[in-house]
């Protein structure tokens, strides 16, 4: 019986020991969850895509400070962060702006090590960051202006305005006509614009007062390119 007992002991060691190795109970996150947590919302993420496309931290500040992103089978120490975190990185990362890396705070669950996502790399990642010509990706644009408070006809204008087409009825046609080319242009220059970035505090948000003065001191500063420059 007792060396059925040392079998028992060993083999419940050698599983806890397994799992601790790789999760993020002995991690050196600046923040532990070990209980229940908040799941990043698809909204949530929609605002990082945001983000990292017009290269503005603004977005990031629409994010809850809370709502973790689990990805199990990343490798350890890359398996769990703040979304909002990850959306501070993005952006510095892409400007060079390691200012942006005081938002950061790295973050590990009891199964899951996010260690690797800290203030510290972001800085270093931003030192080697720099500029980069935005891409869409998967943001759902249509769904992120209409949030925004913007209607056809105002983005019509807008692109009459700015010369994209030369009249309203141009504008409406190419949206008939060829929407993927028209939504195109609205992910691509619309979302660059003063016009647009003045509305992002009018996005649901998932913020406090600070979050939301803390984006209001955020200036405008238009894409390094553009097709239209």
């Amino acid at each position: 019986m007792l060396p059925m007992m040392k079998a028992i002991i060993l083999i419940i060691a050698f599983v806890t020991m397994t799992l601790l190795s790789g999760c993020g109970a002995i991690s050196d996150a600046d923040e532990k969850i070990f209980f229940s947590h908040r799941d990043v919302s698809s909204l949530e993420r929609q605002y990082a895509f945001l983000a990292s496309t017009i290269d503005s931290p603004k977005p990031c500040f629409l994010i809850h400070p809370k709502s973790l992103s689990i990805a199990p089978f990343n490798s350890g120490g890359a398996q769990v962060s703040f979304k909002r975190s990850r959306c501070f990185v993005y952006v510095a990362t892409h400007t060079g702006n390691e200012s942006l890396c005081q938002h950061v705070r790295s973050v590990s669950t009891f199964l899951y090590s996010g260690d690797d996502l800290n203030a510290s790399d972001c800085r270093a990642w931003a030192a080697h960051g720099g500029q980069r010509w935005p891409g869409i990706g998967n943001l759902k644009v249509q769904e992120i202006v209409s949030l925004a408070g913007f209607d056809l006809i105002d983005i019509d204008r807008f692109f009459v305005a700015s010369e994209v087409y030369s009249s309203m009825a141009e504008a409406q046609q190419q949206r008939v006509d060829n929407p993927a080319g028209y939504w195109n242009e609205v992910g691509f220059v619309f979302l660059h614009s003063r016009e647009f970035f003045d509305r992002i505090d009018q996005l649901p948000n998932f913020s406090d007062s600070r979050d939301l003065a803390n984006m209001a001191a955020i200036p405008w500063r238009p894409r390094w390119l553009s097709p239209y420059d």
